[in-house]
């Protein structure tokens, strides 16, 4: 058994954009695997990535960078609000492969060969089907480019039981994901809209994501 994730919009790159440098933040692998946890590891019960209206958007939220969610595929709109002097990372599109895994209580769930070569080999033929990728802030596009694609470092994925995956609660590792992610500067206090889309051909699955922002 091994798992291979797709993610409409569990997607992962940075782009640099105004007022946003390399020094101010991690780097763009570092985000992506916070990104992903935080993804993966909040409950399904209030889970963003399956959050239909917004409701969930500040669930396990810290530091300097605040993370928006995808959805597995389809339009999704949410009203959020985030606070001032955040930092916004999200991805356009992505996909995650892990292929070993202990289980809460020391069970082997699944041991693959070189798990990370297995892995990296299958998501970069599903990240080439990668087509219509597109953002706009506050009503401008902004090109996504190669300069948005993004590869992770072998990470970990500590699961609840009740995750969004649906498999055995556990300790997963080497997850590897890639991506195209975006990293925007703080946002002005007001009213902003976020708006992204993509499809991935190998899985069939197009998703169409937007953000109604508000900063105090």
């Amino acid at each position: 058994m091994n798992m291979k994730i797709k993610t409409g919009a569990f997607a992962l790159a940075l782009t640099i954009v105004a007022n946003v440098t390399p020094a101010q933040y991690l780097p763009a692998s570092h985000l992506a695997t916070r990104w992903w946890q935080w993804a993966l590891e909040t409950p399904a019960s209030e889970n963003p990535l399956t959050d239909t209206t917004g409701q969930f958007g500040a669930v396990n939220q810290s530091g300097r960078v605040w993370f928006l969610a995808g959805n597995p595929s389809g339009t999704t709109v949410r009203t959020i609000t985030v606070p001032s002097g955040k930092a916004l990372f999200f991805p356009i599109l992505n996909v995650f492969d892990v292929e070993d895994g202990i289980a809460v209580g020391g069970g082997r769930l699944f041991l693959v060969p070189k798990p990370v070569q297995v892995a990296q080999e299958f998501f970069s033929k599903v990240i080439a089907t990668a087509t219509g990728l597109s953002r706009e802030v506050d009503g401008s596009p902004v090109p996504i480019t190669t300069a948005n694609l993004e590869q992770s470092t072998p990470f970990s994925l500590h699961l609840p039981a009740d995750n969004i995956l649906g498999v055995l609660a556990g300790v997963y590792y080497p997850a590897v994901d890639s991506g195209y992610y975006v990293l925007l500067p703080p946002l002005s206090a007001g009213q902003h809209t976020i708006h992204w889309a993509g499809s991935l051909t190998f899985f069939s699955l197009s998703l169409d994501v937007t953000y109604n922002i508000t900063v105090p």
